[in-house]
């Protein structure tokens, strides 16, 4: 018998739409069509096109972020399990409107209180949101961009560095955890200059206090004026402290 909505499954092949034309045919092919309204009939047709859209979109840009410990979930970013957050605090962050208003996020803490998993559960919650991200370490962040910005054709550095102040969500593990030379800070501020100019935001994680990053990102004295910028920009946002119950 000849199908009269073949029309109907063309236009889906067309646009795309295996699954749901795959569900069109299930319903009109059920004993169950006549239970369904015309709003009830296009929800059923649309929903599991919508999801696997959304998953395979989630699965994208989870990929494309680098980021490693794509397990990390935000439910367990609230105060438990030894560590204790600003919670208030936390719950602004999730709701990533830090992004809409160009602001960044510090989390700060001793080594091993949780700061790289902060990073990383925000990171995978907004992949879910569709934000696009870029999870890296600070040192190979500065490190792939001084080896580019040494080179004689200094086209690929531009090109890297923009590709840097671009992203929408840039999470940068262990800021400041190594020191480098005016050369490197040139960069990293270069790199932070663009990001606040863009307004792309910005969160990182950080053993040391702003007031102490002086000392910590550089000794050179011609660095002041660039850290200064630094800290300046960075610091616009949100403040994280991870800490350690004395019950852990």
């Amino acid at each position: 018998m000849k199908n009269t909505n073949q029309d109907i499954l063309d236009m889906m092949d067309t646009l795309g739409l295996p699954l749901s034309a795959q569900k069109f045919n299930e319903i009109l092919n059920s004993p169950e069509l006549g239970n369904y309204s015309a709003v009830q009939f296009v929800r059923e047709i649309l929903v599991p096109q919508y999801l696997e859209t959304i998953n395979h979109r989630f699965e994208t840009n989870l990929r494309l972020s680098s980021l490693i410990n794509k397990g990390a979930l935000v439910e367990n970013l609230k105060t438990g399990n030894g560590r204790i957050y600003n919670d208030t605090t936390v719950e602004q962050i999730l709701t990533f409107r830090f992004a809409e208003q160009r602001q960044n996020v510090g989390v700060y803490g001793v080594t091993a209180a949780g700061k790289s998993y902060f990073l990383s559960a925000c990171c995978v919650e907004a992949c879910r949101l569709n934000f696009r991200c870029k999870f890296i370490d600070y040192c190979d962040l500065l490190d792939e961009l001084i080896v580019l910005n040494r080179q004689e054709d200094l086209s690929r550095y531009r090109k890297r560095i923009r590709y840097y102040a671009r992203i929408q969500l840039l999470f940068i593990d262990d800021f400041a955890i190594s020191r480098y030379s005016e050369e490197g800070i040139k960069i990293l501020y270069h790199l932070i200059k663009m990001r606040d100019d863009l307004g792309t935001s910005t969160l990182f994680s950080c053993q040391y206090a702003p007031d102490e990053w002086g000392k910590q990102i550089s000794d050179e004295e011609g660095c002041y004026g660039k850290l200064d910028g630094i800290r300046r920009r960075l610091t616009t946002g949100y403040t994280v402290l991870i800490e350690r119950s004395q019950t852990s």
